[in-house]
């Protein structure tokens, strides 16, 4: 059994040791898919690329759609008993996600600081990214503050920060009453977005989005059920669709202003949640299994460097402009190295947090 690391985009924890190898694997090949993903979709926007290129790597917002389900699929599937003891959750999603951050604020900062890249300092946007509530203004509205130094992936992780923090408050009424938390849950989303509608505000969207993290946790709790039918997680999909059609409605009203941008953006978001959820109770998802064990090994190197490469490439690879260079290769193979340092070697020797 491989022992490599998947949570999302910054997630803590083993694979989980229930699952089958295909399902590791599967798990494995999915995250290191998204990070690569994600890199190549910024490293290909910022040269000139042929329009077929720009084409195939133009959707890294759905990319980011995809760790939000696999961390909800594995921090649930890791921490559903221990979560009942917060106080070594919230230390080990602490441990995880914040240590990486501060060293791309830094790496940032350093590249700022001797003229390598050109960004406009902002206190708000230093703060905001430290307390996990920045966003992409021209890309939706209500945001608070824009991700430091223009490190725009950390948009994402404001999100996760949320979702982690809210795991264990939702998880105490979903002991209590499974069916009605996961019912809850949607149509907290729903009511969230219709207020995001109404007066655009960063804490109502992330609430809508915990549908989608949500939906991951659900499909992990079916799957070590053993009940892997699509009337499992029947309550996320139903919200799901009702999120959808909201976000529908959301376009009606404001109008198009692009494909990549607020509204059609949201509608993208859950459309692509639905349509993944919904693949993996169809024979595609033994495909992708199957597929997934030929390349486990390198998958599961990929996926263990995958958070690093995800919030230190943009510096490194975009904003230095190495990506329209022969320093491109070099950069690369740095961006790798500061990966594994920040995401496995330094991880590694960090003090363990409790187990309970």
């Amino acid at each position: 059994m491989t022992q490599g690391e998947v949570v999302g985009i910054a997630g803590a924890g083993h694979l989980v040791r229930r699952l089958s190898p295909r399902a590791r694997s599967g798990l494995d090949v999915s995250r290191a898919f998204a990070a690569v993903y994600v890199v190549l979709h910024h490293a290909v926007a910022s040269i000139t690329a042929p329009k077929a290129i720009d084409l195939l790597f133009s959707f890294g917002q759905e990319a980011v759609i995809i760790f939000f389900l696999l961390s909800g699929f594995v921090i649930f599937a890791n921490e559903r008993d221990r979560v009942a003891h917060p106080r070594g959750y919230y230390l080990r999603r602490l441990r995880r996600i914040y240590p990486l951050i501060l060293i791309a604020m830094l790496l940032s900062t350093v590249l700022w600081a001797t003229g390598l890249i050109i960004e406009t300092f902002s206190w708000s946007s230093l703060f905001g990214t430290l307390f996990s509530v920045q966003d992409i203004a021209f890309l939706k509205p209500g945001v608070i503050t824009a991700p430091y130094l223009g490190n725009d992936p950390l948009w994402s992780l404001s999100y996760e920060v949320f979702f982690y923090a809210v795991f264990p408050i939702v998880m105490i009424a979903w002991r209590r009453n499974q069916m009605a938390a996961r019912h809850a849950v949607g149509a907290i989303a729903v009511v969230a977005y219709v207020t995001y509608l109404a007066a655009p505000n960063h804490f109502s969207l992330v609430v809508a989005y915990f549908l989608l993290w949500w939906t991951g946790a659900m499909i992990a709790k079916v799957h070590l059920d053993g009940n892997l039918q699509i009337g499992a997680v029947l309550p996320e999909m139903i919200w799901l669709s009702a999120l959808i059609l909201v976000a529908a409605a959301g376009v009606v009203f404001y109008g198009s202003h692009g494909l990549g941008v607020f509204p059609i953006l949201m509608v993208r978001h859950f459309v692509v949640a639905a349509a993944m959820a919904l693949a993996l109770f169809t024979p595609l998802r033994g495909l992708l299994a199957s597929l997934s064990l030929r390349i486990a090994r390198p998958a599961a190197v990929v996926a263990g460097l995958s958070y690093g490469l995800y919030v230190l490439h943009v510096p490194l690879l975009v904003q230095t402009g190495v990506a329209n260079s022969w320093l491109l290769l070099p950069a690369f193979a740095g961006t790798v190295v500061l990966a594994y340092f920040s995401d496995s070697f330094l991880a590694s020797r960090l003090p363990k947090a409790p187990r309970d």
